[in-house]
């Protein structure tokens, strides 16, 4: 095995969890989220008076979705200690996360193309504000699905010594049931299920970071299982006859 790279991609994570805040919250300054509710002169107004910082905050939500690209990777080994040579579950994560990284692109690309001329047609800037903040939460199904199979995954787990701890099947469930609300929000323009309202951002945004973290210690934990595993076999076999 190689941990050393194992480690680097779990790792990936909380470091992409980090540049998405830098590009959201500090560059961007998408945290809170513009308001549906805005009329277009609003809308472009904001693009406008921050055009560089959402240029540069795009970036970095760019290099974010790569980094959660390496962090799906690690999250496929893992499982497939768990199922072993048909690994149904783990290849359904592996896809499932890799297309949750066009979750990220696709959005920063429209954020930057409205924050490219915001006011020379600010009804175009609007839409192509609507349409990031569309894509960038609506696609709940696509992570909901892709923590599904890491939950199945390790409930299926009968090792004496699992790879991971059941508990965190169920926190991973109950995660997933959080990110739900965002389905809704192409109906509301104001209140708790607006993109910017409290079911559909705010605590699933919260649960999310939380679900990474935890999930990335537990893969740090796994990988430091399985080197020693990977170390107790190798001196095994050199004790063997």
């Amino acid at each position: 095995m190689n941990a050393r790279n194992q480690r680097i991609c779990a790792w990936a994570g909380p470091v992409a969890a980090l540049v998405w805040l830098v590009g959201l919250l500090a560059l961007a300054r998408f945290i809170p989220p513009i308001a549906p509710s805005l009329g277009p002169a609003e809308v472009a107004a904001r693009y406008a008076d921050n055009a560089v910082g959402i240029r540069a905050g795009m970036v970095c939500v760019l290099a974010g979705g790569a980094l959660y690209g390496a962090w799906t990777a690690v999250i496929t080994v893992q499982l497939k200690r768990i199922e072993g040579r048909s690994s149904v579950m783990a290849y359904t994560q592996l896809a499932l996360g890799a297309a949750f990284i066009i979750i990220f692109v696709m959005p920063s690309v429209f954020w930057q193309a409205a924050a490219f001329r915001p006011e020379d047609n600010i009804e175009i800037t609007q839409r192509l504000n609507d349409l990031a903040w569309l894509c960038f939460l609506i696609p709940v199904p696509v992570i909901t699905v892709q923590g599904l199979a890491i939950t199945l995954a390790i409930f299926g787990d009968r090792s004496p010594h699992p790879v991971f701890p059941r508990w965190l099947g169920w926190f991973n469930l109950w995660a997933q049931l959080i990110f739900l609300p965002g389905t809704l929000i192409p109906f509301f323009k104001d209140g708790v299920l607006a993109w910017n309202g409290l079911l559909a951002f705010w605590i699933p945004v919260a649960v999310f970071t939380v679900w990474m973290i935890t999930l990335s210690l537990m893969l740090f934990r796994a990988i430091r299982d399985e080197e020693r595993q990977y170390s107790a076999a190798g001196y095994a076999r050199r004790l063997s006859p």
